[in-house]
């Protein structure tokens, strides 16, 4: 038997998830001034925001696998 799947939005936990990727998106909690760490040339922040990029696009990709409920759509373009 297949597991019911609700619609994303309705799910405090998806949102929540997305809060949290969002907050590591921007730099705000970096000390401001001062010299930058580096880490082979390129600064901390730089590489923490890819990181939040990279693991935002695995989350979107997760949710969109998991948690759509996307039957309505295949069958609907079955029958055209």
């Amino acid at each position: 038997m297949k597991q019911k799947t609700r619609e994303p939005i309705r799910n405090y936990k998806i949102w929540l998830g997305f809060l949290i990727i969002f907050i590591l998106l921007t730099p705000w909690y970096f000390p401001s001034g001062g010299a930058p760490m580096l880490i082979y040339g390129v600064p901390i922040w730089a590489l923490i925001i890819v990181g939040a990029t990279i693991t935002l696009s695995l989350y979107i990709t997760y949710v969109i696998r998991y948690h759509w409920d996307i039957e309505d759509e295949e069958s609907d373009q079955e029958g055209k």
